[in-house]
């Protein structure tokens, strides 16, 4: 809570700890108060050029082999999703960061047409988006999940 008052349209209600972080940092004002910077209701849009966008899952509770995530955070914010703690990876935290903070990978399709075209790769089925909502707000301008569902079917990819 900020200001012990929900956040509307916010699954979290606070920042929570990063566990990669092991410090952190804060302006003390003489007076004893602390400063408290207001958190930001808009979200933010990172842009990263991914070295890669499908990602080979080894875990033996998922059902599937293969992943791909044009976007990282999810402005939805269910305060329920697991791929909240992902976050930590980027150096932002689980809570607000994760629907304040997203990260659109703009170069997916490129990458995902060269993976297509690797002679290495073979024909097994993708996910598309196992971390968070493929359709966030910002997929009507960036169009990413869009372009990857079309380059799949382009190669015939399952």
């Amino acid at each position: 809570m900020i200001d012990e008052l929900p956040i509307k349209g916010r699954g979290a209600s606070r920042q929570v700890a990063s566990r990669f972080q092991h410090r952190s940092y804060a302006t003390v004002l003489p007076e004893g108060v602390d400063e408290v910077e207001p958190a930001s209701r808009q979200t933010r849009y990172l842009i990263e050029h991914a070295k890669s966008i499908v990602n080979r899952v080894d875990s033996p509770d998922i059902p599937f082999r293969w992943s791909m995530n044009p976007y990282q955070g999810c402005e939805h914010g269910c305060s329920y999703c697991y791929a909240r703690t992902t976050h930590e990876y980027w150096g932002y935290n689980a809570g607000l960061d994760f629907e304040r903070v997203v990260i659109v990978k703009r170069n997916a399709p490129e990458l995902l047409e060269k993976a297509l075209r690797s002679s290495s790769w073979k024909a097994e089925p993708i996910t598309l988006s196992g971390a968070t909502d493929p359709y966030q707000p910002i997929e009507r301008e960036e169009q990413l999940t869009r372009r990857l569902v079309g380059i799949a079917a382009s190669f015939g990819q399952p």
